[in-house]
């Protein structure tokens, strides 16, 4: 009996060790973890990453304004004791980016231009505006030439591939976290391409939101989190905890990439 009993606890545990690898974020944690390994952050997104709050002005609309010090990579910031820019504003696309923080800095965080400050590693979370102009999703096995970004397809997964590509160019060793969309902003086709990237590019690392995080669409959840369409203080800093728990559990399943760290300058 005794042998039965600890045989069933034994499984138990092996089961319940087995759910947490499979999800990573299946406990968020406030702890910044390994994520404070990297000390130079880049930000590159849209309105749900520049801290976007929306607001309702009577009888005259709705009002955007994105507070970067709210967005969940400053949030990250000062839970690491690092510093990182946002390389992201409210409406921004793919192919807007690449103009807008690239080709030509005009954009509403000073002008920033991603090429004049590289960052050891950047979280990416663009898409949402993509999928509302309804720009196609493209395929990543035929829509992205690795070697000459030029030549990318003029759809969203190959313009998100020439921004990881144009960063690499300069900055071959950063690191790169792809978020997929959660259910609520994006449309699956963009996930299962995002997903691929992993596969095509190296250093460039997966945070399937779309498949582990919450749904968006929960009313508890947006009664908590958001503001109208957009998230509030406590969605951008629950949205960080969640992205650091998710680096963290990547950081230790992969020592061996991040052993250089400190020399990508």
């Amino acid at each position: 009996m005794k042998k039965f009993l600890y045989t069933c606890l034994l499984l138990a545990m092996v089961g319940t060790s087995a759910s947490a690898q499979e999800n990573p974020i299946a406990t968020i944690s406030q702890n910044p973890g390994w994520c404070t390994l990297i000390h130079r952050w880049g930000f590159i997104g849209d309105s749900l990453c520049s801290g976007e709050h929306e607001y309702q002005i009577e009888g005259v609309g709705t009002g955007y304004n994105d507070i970067l010090e709210y967005s969940w990579g400053q949030r990250i910031c000062a839970a690491c004791g690092t510093t990182g820019d946002n390389y992201s504003q409210g409406g921004e696309s793919a192919k807007g980016w690449i103009k807008n923080f690239w080709d030509v800095p005009c954009n509403r965080n000073r002008d920033i231009c991603a090429k004049t400050d590289l960052k050891q590693a950047y979280i990416m979370a663009l898409g949402c505006n993509d999928n509302n102009m309804q720009i196609p999703s493209g395929n990543a096995d035929t829509d992205i030439v690795k070697d000459d970004y030029t030549k990318n397809a003029d759809n969203f997964i190959g313009n998100y591939a020439g921004i990881i590509q144009r960063i690499k160019s300069l900055q071959p060793e950063a690191k790169f976290f792809v978020v997929t969309m959660p259910d609520d902003y994006g449309q699956e086709t963009y996930n299962v391409e995002l997903r691929k990237l992993p596969q095509i590019f190296d250093n460039v690392y997966l945070m399937d939101i779309a498949k582990y995080g919450p749904s968006y669409k929960d009313p508890e959840f947006k009664k908590k989190y958001f503001l109208y369409g957009h998230m509030n203080a406590a969605g951008y800093q629950y949205t960080a905890w969640m992205f650091m728990t998710y680096i963290n559990w990547i950081i230790e399943n992969n020592w061996e990439d991040f052993s250089r760290i400190a020399l990508v300058k």
